[in-house]
């Protein structure tokens, strides 16, 4: 069986999770050899500006800023497929390449991270995500405020623990599951830290958040058929959910829209999305039905419907 050559970021939590892709890659095809090719993306070049206006400074026009790099290595033929946060891809794929497989997801909930001594009626909370510094608003009733943060895991942890002025900030659940913290509290360079958990529903992730996903040339068909082994498939409707309602609204990561879906009892599937206009007018809405397809559509004209008035 040939080697699997796949291009990911260099970032620890890429790498955990690509090692975890290849894990289950293996144990799905006996005897797979892997190579993992690390990419260096504009997303991680450029942490001098905030994260949404990456694309502008570094001409990747609608493309996600973390995963460009790697889909033109993947054109290229210099990797077989890729391995990115879904969160981090565009609802919509550029036509050469095909969202093969996801991972199943890990939980997807926004958790504060805050020095165990903070003021936390009160907070600074440092975050580089349009979509969190406008819930932050919201969640805090205006008693909280945000600064600007870029990074990785480790270094905004490290960045939060030097900050004498900066009380918390915002990660991923799922980041810091894979990357092995404890789910409570844990140590930045000598420094107690708490760890929050947000209620999905009132600060709901970035869509697609959790999940693992697998990317291949869509005329691969060797690769892409062993990719698809491993599809988790409830995780694909739901982020298949999450993702069509992005493609509708044509939103990137300077749009402020949160949300999830979930599988029900009987099968069907409810999206649940925040979004906020650019007047910071909130829109809470939710939708239930038998498709991702369906389910989107919907959401996203009574979501229209709802800015107009």
């Amino acid at each position: 069986m040939r080697t699997l050559r796949i291009g990911t970021r260099g970032s620890e939590l890429a790498l955990v999770q690509t090692r975890q892709a290849i894990a289950i890659l293996q144990a799905a095809h006996p005897g797979l050899q892997c190579e993992i090719c690390i990419i260096s993306t504009a997303g991680d070049q450029r942490t001098d500006i905030p994260l949404h206006q990456v694309n502008a400074a570094t001409g990747t026009g609608d493309k996600g800023v973390f995963i460009a790099a790697i889909e033109e290595a993947l054109a290229a033929g210099e990797v077989d497929c890729a391995v990115h946060s879904l969160k981090d891809m565009p609802g919509v794929l550029d036509s050469r390449f095909v969202l093969a497989a996801v991972l199943p997801r890990e939980e997807i909930q926004d958790v504060l991270v805050a020095k165990r001594d903070a003021d936390m009626e009160h907070p600074v909370i440092a975050t580089g995500s349009v979509r969190r510094s406008f819930l932050v608003q919201t969640y805090w009733q205006g008693k909280a405020s945000t600064v600007p943060v870029r990074g990785n895991v480790a270094t905004r942890l490290r960045k939060l623990a030097g900050n004498e002025a900066v009380s918390a900030t915002l990660l991923a659940r799922a980041g810091l599951n894979r990357l092995g913290y404890d789910r409570n509290a844990f140590e930045v360079e000598g420094v107690p830290m708490q760890v929050i958990g947000l209620p999905v529903g009132d600060f709901p992730p970035a869509l697609g958040q959790g999940a693992i996903a697998l990317e291949c040339r869509r005329d691969d068909a060797e690769v892409q058929q062993m990719l698809t082994r491993v599809n988790h498939e409830a995780t694909y409707r739901c982020i298949s959910c999450e993702r069509e309602f992005l493609n509708l609204l044509q939103a990137d990561c300077s749009v402020p829209v949160g949300g999830y879906a979930r599988i029900n009892d009987d099968g069907t599937l409810t999206l649940h999305v925040v979004h906020y206009a650019p007047t910071g007018q909130r829109t809470v809405l939710q939708q239930t039905g038998s498709c991702p397809e369906s389910v989107a559509a919907a959401l996203h004209a009574e979501l229209l419907d709802a800015l107009k008035n």
